[in-house]
């Protein structure tokens, strides 16, 4: 009868200095693998250690942004198995009908890309034993039509020499469907000019906000935005920054992106101190909030209203371009803001991300990155903004420092 020490074991044989009799590593041959016994259909399995092991967290979705870029999304979950430290060098994206190169990540596009899970942690391109990253993947395609059916992964790991397994290990995996549905194509939430797309997608803190809730992880954020307004001369706030008032984000209109079914809405919560927010609870974090049922399986999300302007309970119906409530300031909130998402549960947190695209809005130019403009003052210093790229825009996402005006639909 055959049998195998587990990598555990053999790996803590090979690394540690014998005190008792114990089963020792066998040397590998590290040009050759083994064969598994046959499958039941007669086939046979390769078998090779793989010291972190692969899998992908929600199925990829697609959308279209503002660079005109076809952006498919979604996160690659790398667990590492091993005993001892891997070293994560590559990760290929790969068309699994054909094998065919869609992306590769290695060195900085790999470190800016991957970090352990926890939201927060800095970047890394190493695993400690039993740990657990994540690569947040953005890939993109001149085109919908090129976007793979299905997507896989070839993945690169080192470990330390003088183990029973090769230092370096290259293996395929990570297997997904990539979802063909083009995204939710809404109107805007807000109306007027100068609305900042912070946070947006790929590289604001929303992308990275896996939530443990419930126990389960999950990631309703992945695609939402902070808007946040500057004035006609380019600041965020027009005189004490402390105060709501003086944000011109304060008090704006918001507006239902479709016609639809309130499905969830509070307004019971107050605004915080603009700058010195208190904390909150988990109940508390959305603050006075809205969701609105698109579609089966897609909900929108509007979080952080005035108190007392919630103009919408569960059961009403709303038309597209409707005042359902006003920015404000309350919830986890730092400043007046206007927190908007999709989803395809009703919860801000019990749910999974989905793209969406706004059918209409101008683009008026670009801010410098987020951690430059959140150190700036923002009553004394204007939003340097790069207007190269400006224009009508339509069936697009806001992407993350884009400013952006909406049409008032006529209202």
């Amino acid at each position: 009868m055959r049998t195998r020490r587990s990598v555990t074991a053999a790996l803590a044989a090979a690394v540690a200095i014998p005190a008792l009799a114990a089963c020792t590593a066998t040397p590998v041959d590290r040009a050759t693998t083994t064969t598994a016994p046959p499958t039941p259909d007669g086939g046979a399995v390769e078998e090779k250690y793989t010291p972190v092991v692969m899998d992908v967290m929600s199925t990829p979705r697609w959308f279209t942004g503002t660079d005109e870029l076809v952006h498919v999304v979604y996160e690659l979950r790398l667990t590492n198995a091993f005993p001892v430290d891997a070293t994560i060098e590559r990760v290929v994206v790969r068309d699994a009908a054909d094998g065919a190169v869609v992306e590769t990540l290695e060195d900085d596009t790999l470190a800016a890309a991957f970090s352990l899970q926890p939201l927060g942690l800095p970047d890394v391109t190493a695993l400690a034993p039993s740990t657990v990253g994540v690569v947040w993947l953005d890939v993109a395609f001149d085109d919908p039509a090129a976007i793979p059916a299905e997507i896989d992964h070839q993945l690169t790991v080192r470990v330390a020499p003088g183990l029973p397994v090769p230092e370096q290990i290259t293996s395929t995996g990570a297997r997904a469907e990539v979802d063909a549905d083009p995204p939710t194509t809404i109107g805007p939430p807000l109306v007027g000019e100068g609305w900042v797309a912070v946070g947006s997608c790929c590289d604001g803190p929303h992308r990275r906000a896996l939530q443990p809730v419930n126990d389960a992880l999950w990631l309703a954020q992945r695609f939402a935005i902070d808007f946040n307004r500057v004035d006609g001369d380019d600041y965020f706030a027009t005189g004490d920054p402390g105060l709501n008032e003086s944000w011109p984000t304060y008090d704006q209109p918001v507006i239902a992106v479709a016609d639809a079914e309130v499905v969830a809405s509070a307004d019971r919560f107050p605004d915080q101190v603009s700058l010195a927010p208190e904390p909150v609870t988990l109940d508390e974090a959305d603050g006075n909030y809205v969701i609105l049922r698109i579609a089966e399986g897609v909900y929108a999300f509007y979080a952080h209203l005035k108190p007392g302007t919630v103009a919408v309970v569960p059961g009403d119906t709303v038309a597209k371009g409707e005042e359902i409530g006003r920015t404000g300031n309350s919830g986890s909130s730092t400043g007046p803001h206007l927190h908007f998402q999709m989803m395809d549960r009703p919860s801000a947190l019990l749910a999974d991300g989905v793209p969406y695209v706004f059918d209409r809005f101008t683009l008026e130019g670009r801010t410098p990155p987020l951690a430059e403009v959140m150190a700036a003052d923002p009553q004394t210093t204007p939003v340097e903004i790069d207007d190269a790229t400006t224009g009508d825009r339509t069936d697009e996402l806001p992407l993350g420092r884009d400013v952006v005006a909406f049409a008032d639909l006529g209202r």
